[in-house]
């Protein structure tokens, strides 16, 4: 019910909501930030500048932009078969219904939180499974959602952290569902929601491969990569978890990462670009990747070839928490999109609506003798080329004027009413077997 009232409102008082809430956070950013910090003991500071900046930068993302990703499309004359003559269509968004996002401990405000509103925007309610240890911040930001008057209690409903509660959820019936969590349990997961055909998107495990070309800045690739490892404390899904650098570099990045206190990690030489992709491509994940380079063209062809769902260049994990960036792995790191416009749609399904207008309706009529040739020659003047789209139009026109009375075809057998066997009339059916 609380979904169906909340489905009722306009998009405008659901981002009056977005608004009403980057206040509130704003106002009390380093009271949220301390609740996300305590889950896992890391620094306000950091929380501060990983989780409450981002998920700021998110709500102004779908204020801004929510309207024109969810605008309703109109289809006309403009590009259609000329059969369908007098037909339009609107492709709108249509929410699932009650989402359940699963929730992570590395991130414990920002990744579910983001999840839950982009949920509510597109017109869904919310279940939220927190990780463990990680149930305050969204406490508190379900408390400031029900606090709005156009906002029903029962819209975001925060579940107890056992994940039995998720499992339970799916089966009491929910629309979709947002999990971010190890490969290992997005596996089982998936098992149980394919039990119900419950469709999802799940965000799993990355091992992030920094790539660092021969041309690089050894010192910013150095000093992003020690960045990479200590932010949460290495707990990203897209910290650097394999060095690749160029042969020529290999053994000056190596001291450099050294000087900043990383003795175990590892680096591994590659000749060229394309050894350094055969060690990309053999790992059985995909979330992310990084190359380091001063050629910007070159890094970019390396980039397209990356079986990553991201790639970041002389920069590693901050530019992926832009409110504009699509996140999602693929292989064992997941499918589908989170965060960004494509996370928005994924909170929504496409719902066709076709309208005909006029008394053209050709398909209605029963099938008659020389349709087959007018078909024939219409699909050689539509969509052939050179000299037989002309010599078709004559075809068209002498099958047209030699149409002959109906045949009497059934539209559902495709065959005329002649042809079926009387009732009792098992010749037919006998000469089929």
């Amino acid at each position: 019910m609380a979904q169906r009232r909340w489905l009722a409102t306009t998009l405008r008082q659901r981002l009056a909501v977005i608004r009403h809430l980057r206040f509130a956070i704003a106002g009390h950013a380093t009271e949220l930030a301390a609740l996300a910090a305590a889950s896992n003991e890391r620094p306000t500071a950091e929380k501060l500048t990983a989780e409450v900046v981002p998920l700021l930068d998110a709500c102004r993302f779908l204020e801004r932009n929510a309207r024109r990703l969810l605008r309703a499309k109109k289809f006309g004359a403009r590009g259609r078969p000329l059969w369908l003559h007098g037909s339009s269509f609107v492709v709108e968004r249509r929410p699932f219904g009650v989402v359940l996002v699963v929730g992570p401990g590395n991130y414990p405000l920002f990744l579910p939180a983001v999840h839950c509103l982009q949920a509510i925007v597109a017109g869904n309610a919310v279940l939220l499974k927190p990780a463990e240890n990680s149930t305050l911040p969204m406490n508190w930001l379900a408390e400031k959602l029900r606090g709005l008057d156009s906002v029903d209690r029962d819209l975001v409903q925060i579940l107890p952290e056992s994940p039995a509660t998720a499992r339970q959820a799916v089966e009491a019936g929910v629309d979709k569902v947002i999990f971010t969590g190890s490969s290992e349990n997005g596996r089982d997961f998936l098992g149980r929601l394919a039990e119900y055909n419950t469709p999802g998107v799940f965000e799993l495990s990355g091992c992030d491969f920094v790539v660092v070309r021969h041309d690089a800045d050894l010192e910013r690739a150095a000093k992003a990569i020690a960045f990479g490892r200590r932010l949460n404390a290495g707990a990203t899904c897209t910290a650097p978890q394999a060095v690749l650098a160029h042969e020529t570099v290999s053994i000056g990045l190596t001291s450099r990462l050294r000087q900043l206190g990383l003795e175990d990690l590892e680096v591994t030489a590659f000749a060229d670009d394309h050894a350094a992709l055969l060690l990309v491509q053999e790992n059985e994940f995909g979330l992310g990747a990084s190359i380091f380079s001063a050629d910007e063209n070159g890094a970019r062809a390396l980039a397209r070839q990356m079986p990553t769902g991201f790639v970041t260049i002389n920069d590693l994990i901050v530019p992926t928490a832009d409110p504009r960036f699509p996140f999602g792995g693929v292989r064992q790191s997941g499918f589908g999109s989170t965060r960004g416009a494509e996370g928005l749609l994924e909170m929504t399904y496409p719902q066709a609506v076709s309208l005909r207008r006029g008394r053209w309706l050709p398909h209605l009529d029963e099938a008659k003798r020389g349709d087959e040739a007018i078909f024939a020659a219409y699909i050689q003047m539509a969509y052939g080329r050179g000299w037989s789209r002309i010599k078709s139009l004559g075809d068209f026109w002498r099958a047209a004027r030699q149409r002959g009375p109906a045949t009497g075809a059934s539209p559902a057998m495709g065959r005329p009413e002649s042809a079926k066997p009387a009732p009792g009339d098992t010749t037919a059916a006998n000469s089929s077997r």
